[in-house]
């Protein structure tokens, strides 16, 4: 092949290879509002509210923001083994983050702030908790499931 044959060849290679990358899957994105009695005094149980339940697996960014008027809240992401019941310290009243497949969190948000964490989830189930002292407890929880 010549040099002048070569050059329309490559050029077609490069608009292929863009055309692929351009073509990749956008990451999802979830709303998880943080919430407590601060919040709304209708609220009886602090809570976790996500935009939606379901997400297709791949790149997945949280958007956790505290809608406390008082409360530090945090947002740890935990793969869910089986629905089994979390191991849970009693006495400092948290979940025993050292025995779950903990993927991510975001931390100690303070009220009115929010925050980000970007995943790549699998299929299967997963919780996502604030793990203050007494949150998890209180029902701070919210169930998300990566299905196909």
């Amino acid at each position: 092949m010549s040099k002048k044959s070569i050059a329309p060849f490559l050029c077609s290679i490069l608009a292929m290879v863009s055309v692929g990358v351009g073509a990749a899957t956008p990451a999802q994105s979830i709303e998880a509002k943080l919430q407590d009695s601060t919040t709304d005094p209708s609220i009886a149980h602090m809570r976790i509210v996500l935009d939606h339940e379901t997400v297709k697996p791949g790149r997945v960014v949280l958007h956790a923001q505290n809608e406390s008027k008082t409360l530090v809240h945090e947002l740890v992401v935990v793969r869910d083994d089986g629905g089994k019941t979390l191991p849970f310290d009693a006495k400092h009243s948290r979940v025993i983050e050292s025995k779950v497949h903990r993927l991510g969190e975001i931390s100690d948000l303070k009220p009115g702030t929010a925050g980000k964490l970007t995943l790549n989830l699998r299929p299967g189930s997963y919780v996502l908790m604030c793990n203050e002292p007494g949150h998890y407890k209180d029902g701070m929880l919210a169930r998300l499931t990566v299905a196909r």
